[in-house]
C-alpha cells in the first residue's frame, strides 16, 4: 500500500540578489541553483535546491567539515543520466568546497574519467548499484562521520536505495542525507522503503514559479539521522 502523506508545510521566500550558493552553482557549472532562467551548460531548467541547501546549512556551514556526494556529472554520452558535452564533472563539490570553507569534500562516480583530485576535493570510482562496489569505495575513503551524505548519482530507486544501505552508517550522529531528483513514481516508492526501516524522512518538493521552466524533478526526499 502506498504511504498516504496526511502533514505538510509551505515555505515562501524571496530569492536575494546575494544568494551566494545559487551564485557559486553559476560559477561552477552545477545544476543546483541558478541567479538566471537560462546559459547553462547543462540542456534542462536549473533546480531550486541552493535555496533549500541555504536554508538547511546557511547558519552552520562554518562548522561543516565533512561533505560527500554520489554523482560527479559525466559528460559522457553513453552513461546514464549524464550531463551532456558541456558538462562540468565536479561541479557541486567545487561549490560545496566554496560554500563551506572548512569542509574536505569527497564524490564518487561510475565513470572513471569523470574522476579528479583538487584542493579539498578526493573522487572515487563507484557503481551505486553494486553493494561490493560501495563498499570498496567507502574502504578507499578511509572517512566516516559525514555531516552531509547527497545521491545526485543514477536517480532510480533501486540503485537509491542500494547506495542510501550501504552508505547511511558514515554519516555522523545529526547528520543529514539528501537523496535529489526524485521521480514522481518513486517517491511513494522511498518514503515505504524508510517507513520499513523507522526511519523518518522529508518529502520536499521545490516549486518554482509558474513564469520560470520547471524541471522534470525538482523534489528531494531528505533523512536527518
Amino acid at each position: 500500500m502506498l504511504p498516504v502523506l496526511t502533514h505538510s508545510q509551505v515555505t515562501h521566500y524571496r530569492p536575494s540578489a546575494g544568494d551566494h550558493l545559487a551564485e557559486l552553482c553559476d560559477r561552477h557549472g552545477s545544476d543546483k541553483g541558478s541567479t538566471r532562467a537560462d546559459g547553462h551548460v547543462y540542456r534542462w531548467p536549473p533546480h531550486t535546491y541552493a535555496a533549500y541547501y541555504q536554508q538547511l546549512f546557511g547558519h552552520c556551514r562554518m562548522s561543516i567539515t565533512k561533505v560527500f556526494e554520489c554523482g560527479l556529472g559525466s559528460p559522457d554520452g553513453s552513461i546514464a543520466n549524464n550531463m551532456g558535452p558541456s558538462g562540468r564533472p565536479g561541479a557541486s563539490l567545487r561549490v560545496w568546497r566554496d560554500w563551506f570553507p572548512n569542509a574536505s569534500i569527497y564524490g564518487a562516480d561510475i565513470d572513471r574519467s569523470a574522476l579528479f583530485q583538487e584542493e579539498r576535493i578526493r573522487t572515487f570510482q563507484v557503481d551505486q548499484t553494486d553493494p561490493t562496489a560501495i563498499n570498496r569505495m567507502w574502504a578507499e575513503v578511509g572517512v566516516e562521520d559525514f555531516d552531509l551524505i547527497i545521491d545526485d548519482g543514477l536517480h532510480e530507486f533501486r540503485a537509491g536505495t542500494c547506495f542510501y544501505e550501504h552508505s547511511a552508517h558514515r554519516l555522523r550522529k545529526g547528520g543529514v542525507y539528501v537523496i535529489e531528483d526524485v521521480a514522481d513514481p518513486d517517491w511513494a516508492k522511498y518514503v515505504c522503503f524508510f517507513e520499513d526501516k523507522g526511519i523518518g524522512c522529508e518529502l520536499v518538493r521545490a516549486v518554482v514559479p509558474t513564469a520560470m521552466r520547471q524541471p522534470c524533478a525538482n523534489t528531494l526526499i531528505v533523512v536527518r539521522h
